[in-house]
């Protein structure tokens, strides 16, 4: 596939010039994008008006039916931390904790304090945790901005981009180059018009677009691209290159929603969403496989699971368990603001349930506290 210069997604520049067909960054505006909403935040914005009431209704009922559906597995049983795991790396997140303070941070396993390295929560780290990438949508203006930096804070980067920007992952192997899941907004029905594209930001080009309303994608360790279609079809390519069929994957009753490759490329975690009848989530978890979609096996029992991260060196895998992940057409479980737990377990668990250990770090004042929600990266 040829490389097409972005168009009808982003306005950008970088520096004095500016490329065919992006419109000049102002960098005025950057300081606008502060009301933000994450990946992982965005379902849980509270409903207006009468709205709020059935949103209060649904998340009873629905919050009820996980509590049952988990009832008798280990959701009980006493979570233990990371201590007892043989665990290492930077645990790059959002949790705010005890400081009170929102915001990129990173935690070393090895009890070091945590260090805050950028005000925007909706950030990600680079695979090898040099640098670090963030997206900001203003919903005012309807538009997100999109930045890389250093890990020590010097912005390399930065481009506008019309519509939202509601995921960012960086290519492994090329500074710039990213797959972005975007749409036209952030809500109404504009923002069901969801586009995946791989894009070289550097170069202001778009390199490739995955089709399916609910495809995912995620980068292998050599700079191609595993695609997952929303009817199961896993394939491979380069971003600039025709893909190849590789495997059909399915678990009965369930739709893919997500997809993540391990570091050195063996292995994948996929998510699969058992559905309600108006198309709301009822159930969510994760399955691990080969690259080829074999052996596929369940590896998360929480009804309430929506993502996964890889450890660097692909032994551990770490999970939410989010009652606000259950939705219907009138609204989800949980609140809007929380009730989410982060857990790690070993690669080789399968049907890991609530009681999975949980992360603890090292808080800014010193202090030994267990890591929240939510995990945007873990690097060495």
């Amino acid at each position: 596939m040829q490389a097409a210069t972005v168009s009808g997604i982003a306005r950008a520049h970088r520096g004095t010039q500016s490329s065919p067909g992006f419109r000049p960054f102002d960098d005025r505006s950057t300081g606008n994008a502060r009301n933000s909403m994450g990946d992982s935040r965005a379902g849980r914005m509270p409903f207006s008006g009468h709205r709020w009431l059935r949103y209060l209704s649904a998340s009873l009922v629905v919050f009820a039916v996980f509590a049952l559906a988990n009832c008798g597995r280990d959701g009980d049983a006493a979570a233990v931390t990371n201590e007892r795991l043989a665990v290492s790396g930077q645990l790059w997140h959002d949790a705010f904790g005890r400081d009170s303070l929102h915001g990129l941070k990173v935690s070393d396993l090895s009890g070091a304090k945590t260090v805050p390295v950028s005000p925007v929560e909706t950030a990600v780290p680079t695979p090898d945790g040099r640098h670090f990438v963030t997206y900001e949508y203003d919903w005012r203006k309807d538009y997100s901005t999109v930045a890389i930096y250093t890990r020590e804070g010097r912005r390399v980067d930065a481009a506008n981009f019309n519509g939202y920007i509601k995921r960012v992952r960086p290519s492994p192997v090329q500074l710039g180059r990213m797959l972005v899941t975007w749409s036209p907004s952030a809500g109404g029905v504009d923002s069901n018009q969801v586009v995946l594209s791989a894009i070289d930001f550097k170069d202001r080009v778009k390199l490739a677009t995955y089709p399916g309303v609910d495809a995912v994608a995620d980068w292998l360790p050599d700079g191609r691209v595993l695609h997952l279609a929303a009817d199961g079809r896993l394939r491979i390519g380069t971003p600039t290159l025709p893909q190849a069929a590789v495997a059909q994957l399915q678990v009965r009753g369930r739709k893919p929603a997500g997809l993540w490759v391990e570091p050195g490329g063996k292995r994948i975690i996929t998510r699969w969403n058992q559905l309600w009848d108006d198309g709301g989530v009822k159930s969510t978890d994760l399955w691990i496989s080969s690259i080829d979609g074999r052996d596929l096996e369940r590896l998360t029992d929480t009804g309430m699971t929506a993502y996964a991260v890889w450890s660097p060196d692909g032994e551990f895998f770490a999970f939410d368990t989010d009652p606000a992940h259950g939705c219907t057409s009138i609204g989800c479980a949980g609140s809007p603001t929380g009730g989410c737990d982060l857990h790690v377990a070993p690669a080789t668990a399968r049907a890991v349930g609530l009681g999975a250990p949980s992360f603890t770090v090292t808080a800014r004042d010193g202090r030994r506290e267990v890591l929240g929600c939510d995990l945007r990266g873990w690097t060495r």
